[in-house]
């Protein structure tokens, strides 16, 4: 009976090691073939944010386009366009937390354009200057480009790559980051000239 059952396990052991060889290294080469489609797909998705991040970092300095014709400046502009769809790969090699921050920019930039065309008639006071409203629509793109920039930077982190400046050393990002501290110290001066208007 024992060399039975010994010789039960060898045949059985004959079957299973290729089974369990060619699983292993299917499993292998199905794990290399996820991290070389997946480094594929973030390195265009950093490119494809940096020009992102460049309309937020223009429109966050933006006051209107002149136009000649008219004679004054214009609201209308081009918008920022993520085009994820330009990427090429199977987005199914990215992580749920990441797919998810990429998608919501959509949403986080119409929410921008839904709040922009619902101020109040406050910011279109001083028109055709209207310097409220481009005052608003700066802020609103450069706090959306901060957010773009904090996914474009964890991306570059997690996937080790080395993210450098564009040429002449301009980036966008450093761009907006110091944009926003413009825009909040405009407004402390503003919001401290106004209690002392008060006081007074």
């Amino acid at each position: 009976m024992e060399k039975e059952t010994w010789a039960l396990l060898g045949a059985a052991a004959a079957v299973a090691a290729p089974l369990i060889f060619n699983t292993v290294k299917e499993a292998f080469w199905e794990t290399k073939k996820r991290k070389r489609e997946e480094r594929h797909i973030v390195i265009q998705l950093v490119f494809l944010l940096d020009n992102y991040i460049s309309q937020c970092e223009f429109l966050s300095y933006n006051e209107g386009i002149y136009d000649p014709q008219l004679e004054y400046k214009v609201m209308a502009y081009e918008k920022p366009d993520l085009k994820l769809s330009s990427v090429k790969g199977d987005y199914k090699y990215l992580d749920a937390d990441l797919l998810y921050r990429l998608h919501s920019i959509d949403s986080k930039r119409a929410q921008v354009i839904s709040e922009l065309s619902n101020l109040d008639d406050s910011y279109f006071d001083d028109a055709p200057d209207c310097t409220g409203y481009y005052a608003k629509r700066q802020e609103l793109y450069a706090k959306h480009g901060l957010y773009v920039i904090k996914l474009s930077e964890d991306i570059c982190r997690n996937f080790k790559i080395k993210h450098v400046s564009w040429d002449g050393g301009f980036n966008p990002a450093t761009s907006i980051r110091e944009r926003l501290t413009q825009i909040r110290s405009s407004r402390s001066r503003a919001k401290l000239h106004s209690m002392e208007r008060y006081a007074k």
